[in-house]
Order: C-alpha cells, then structure tokens, then sequence
C-alpha cells in the first residue's frame, strides 16, 4: 500500500491543497494538509478490507472498472473546481464512496480527523467526501493499467503502509482511523482513539 499512498499524496499537491481548502472554508492549509493525509490512509485501510471481503470485493471490483479508471486525475484541479465534468457521475460521488467504505464510522471518522487536524467536523466530513474520489481513482488507475483482478488488487492493498505513512506524516491519523474499522458496533472507542493519537503527537 506504500505505493498506493504515495501516489495519492502526489496528486494531493499543494496546489490541490489549496483548491480543498478553499472549497471547505479552511483557513490553514497546514490542518486539511494533516487531515487529507490521515484520509487518505483511512480510506486506502478501507479499500483493502473490501477487496479482501468475499461479500464486498466483487463490488468494488465493479465500482472500479466501470467508475473509476483513474480519467479523474488527469485534470484534477479542474474537476475539484468543477469546471471540468465528468461523463460519468459516481466518478466524483464522493458521498456515495465514502458511505459505502465507512458505512456507520463516518461520523466518528469526521470526530476524530476534527480533534487531530484541527478543522471544524463539519470540515472534515466534507473533506473526506472530496478525497475519497481522488482515492478511488489512484486504486482504478493501479488496476487498469497492471490488468489486475481482484486478487492482484488485493495484494497490492495487502502490502502495509505504516512505515512510509508514518514517513510522509499520515500515520498517526491513518493508524488511528484505522483502528475505527476494527470496531464492532459495539459501544464507542472514541475517548480511547483521540487519547492514542494525542499521545502519539505529541511525541
């Protein structure tokens, strides 16, 4: 997954930062920077767990070749803008993505990327939606131009991102988040997630 993060944080430029900034209202880049980072690796954590499901994989596979072959990133800026339309309109359905890889944890994903980053949860939760396209289309783009099947796909995700995460600065988020996925709807971590990560940056 190392590769699949630092490719996403490629097309997450600062040029790019800038335009989401605008986009939410966020007044310091440096927060939706930290925020996009942590995003980032929650939804690439996501993916991955997807892929690996017997009941989901087929799906994203399909949600893949069909609606995201990576044509997003080619004019990224002006698909964020809005001034360059996509043919097809669950490319940018941001919403759509992200319900279907967080399902119940998008509120307290929001939370915690608030709490860490700084932006407002309204923020966060906008943020999320305009990434999760640009996620999308960096995996699509993997799997179309290596001709990989599900299992392929899935051995890419499987390759673990941690250290090269930790690296570029999305690890504690990414890590944290993470942990989100594991839960089992079964009463709320979230005073423990932000005590983690709290912890951790401030090391």
């Amino acid at each position: 997954m190392n590769n699949l993060f630092n490719e996403v944080s490629r097309h997450l430029n600062d040029n790019v930062i800038m335009q989401l900034s605008n986009q939410i209202g966020a007044s310091d880049p440096n927060q939706v920077k930290r925020a996009s980072q942590g995003i980032s690796e929650l939804l690439l954590n996501a993916i991955s767990r997807s892929a690996n499901n017997q009941q989901t994989g087929g799906g994203l596979m399909g949600a893949l070749q069909n609606d995201h072959d990576g044509g997003i990133l080619g004019n990224l800026l002006g698909t964020l803008a809005g001034q360059n339309k996509v043919n097809n309109p669950k490319t940018t359905n941001g919403a759509g993505i992200v319900r279907h890889l967080l399902g119940s944890k998008q509120l307290e994903a929001a939370q915690v990327i608030a709490q860490m980053s700084g932006l407002d949860i309204f923020k966060s939760g906008v943020l999320t939606q305009l990434i999760a396209p640009v996620v999308m289309g960096v995996v699509g783009q993997q799997r179309k131009s290596n001709s990989l099947d599900l299992g392929g796909l899935a051995n890419i995700l499987l390759g673990g991102n941690k250290s090269q995460g930790q690296k570029q600065g999305g690890g504690v988020l990414g890590n944290v988040l993470g942990s989100l996925l594991d839960q089992d709807g079964d009463g709320n971590m979230m005073d423990d997630l932000l005590n983690i990560g709290m912890k951790i940056l401030k090391k």
